[in-house]
């Protein structure tokens, strides 16, 4: 049977095709079973297409991972002397150095194509998480009807960190997670990315570690709206308590809570965390809408830094209600965004009627720039055909002032100012070896 025999069914295959992972940590994609990719690409570009393979630089995430990402760009004219073909069919293949392969594809609809579409160049990104390294990174393009095909091969090499604060972490994780396209709040989390990092904590008696994390809008930030900032700040925040929910507290436990200060209640709770319950997070993420109100809330938001200190308080009292050494130590790592309370509360910080019987840690998490969302997504910039690759991020904007730390002051609070995924590494290192040494 020829090739061009197979393009009808082929395309009609490709539309319900996802990234199934394999046992071995590598990704098949079945589509790639059916067109003969290995020998397009060892073949080079039969036809001519105006087109560019780009490999982005790995970087340190907020999931603590180096992400990578492989940027094509199509001149929107060839789409349009395609339009009515059906599907423009883009294929993407990782190869690691054990010669394991990592695949996924796409296709840029070509059915209805706008003739604004000429006056841009059209984009389309891959993201993946990848390990330090060496790749072969493998596109072809081919048309769905007419069976034209476009192929580059380009070589990746992937750093190791310099003077890696957790160099154990990424421990028996897979060379290549390929990323898909989310929306909010699962584009924070990455729920399909189960792969745990190596967190380890071994102290020399028992502990009972707690995460708070402040779900709550940080209040005014000059240039973005609240829900626009919210967003921005949870960006942060749901991949860093995804993080801090994968340490493996030996001979201790771990447990989560998720607070909503403004409405003055907790939204989220697991105990003895073991893997996070992203549905019932999710589901409470989505109901902590900033955008809505709750008038009987602002009546008595001056209830609001007193209701924060006592969840703090209650985290950190031993269990009895007294010390007492077989009690595990009690370790509460709060982590949020700057955020300011009203004017008009009366804001005291925490009053201590004796030494603490835990620690206290706070990871203060600031704005920053925004970041292209992960995954494998297509899309239109208008302008300049040269226009260099990556979109260009914002400066950050100025945040809201931060009402949380004075209130914990009193607790010897150890803080942590987090602008940087590394800075966040740096932090997460010198806090579970704090903990060891207990």
């Amino acid at each position: 049977m020829k090739f061009k025999s197979l393009l009808p069914w082929l395309a009609l295959a490709l539309a319900g095709i996802s990234t199934v992972p394999a046992q071995d940590g590598a990704a098949p994609d079945p589509s790639f079973s059916r067109v003969p990719f290995e020998r397009w690409l060892a073949e080079g570009e039969p036809t001519g297409l105006r087109w560019s393979v780009r490999l982005g630089g790995a970087e340190l995430n907020n999931h603590q991972r180096l992400q990578t990402s492989v940027e094509i760009q199509v001149d929107g004219n060839e789409l349009i002397s395609r339009r009515g073909h059906g599907q423009l069919v883009i294929m993407i293949q990782f190869e690691d150095n054990a010669k394991r392969l990592y695949q996924t594809h796409g296709m840029l609809d070509l059915q209805d194509v706008k003739e604004e579409v000429g006056k841009s160049n059209i984009q389309y990104r891959q993201d993946a998480f990848v390990l330090p390294g060496d790749y072969r990174v493998g596109v072809v393009i081919f048309d769905a009807k007419t069976g034209d095909h476009w192929a580059e091969q380009k070589t990746l090499h992937v750093n190791p960190l310099r003077n890696d604060p957790l160099p154990g972490a990424w421990k028996d994780l897979p060379a290549v997670e390929l990323l898909r396209a989310l929306e909010p709040p699962d584009s924070w989390y990455i729920p399909y990315v189960t792969s745990p990092l190596q967190l380890p904590v071994a102290a020399r008696r028992p502990v009972r570690v707690e995460v708070l994390m402040n779900a709550s809008p940080s209040g005014p930030s000059r240039g973005l709206n609240t829900g626009t900032a919210n967003n921005r700040n949870l960006a942060n925040l749901v991949p860093a308590l995804k993080v801090f929910s994968q340490m493996e507290v030996a001979g201790g436990s771990l447990h989560v809570t998720l607070l909503d200060i403004s409405n003055r209640r907790v939204i989220f709770e697991q105990d003895a965390v073991r893997q996070l319950d992203w549905t019932r997070l999710r589901e409470a993420l989505t109901q902590a809408d900033p955008n809505k109100i709750d008038v009987r809330s602002l009546e008595h938001r001056e209830q609001n830094a007193p209701y924060f200190v006592q969840q703090v308080r209650e985290r950190l009292a031993p269990s009895g209600g007294g010390a007492d050494a077989s009690e595990p130590v009690r370790v509460l790592i709060v982590l949020a965004a700057p955020m300011t309370l009203d004017s008009a509360e009366k804001s005291r910080p925490i009053e201590l009627e004796a030494k603490p019987h835990g620690l206290l840690y706070y990871v203060r998490y600031h704005l920053p720039p925004e970041r292209m969302p992960l995954g494998f997504e297509a899309f239109s910039r208008m302008g300049r055909r040269n226009y260099p690759g990556g979109m260009q991020q914002p400066a950050a904007q100025p945040e809201a002032f931060d009402s949380l730390q004075p209130l914990l002051k009193p607790l010897q609070t150890r803080l942590y100012e987090v602008y940087s995924p590394e800075q966040f590494r740096k932090a997460l290192s010198s806090l579970l070896g704090e903990i060891a040494r207990l």
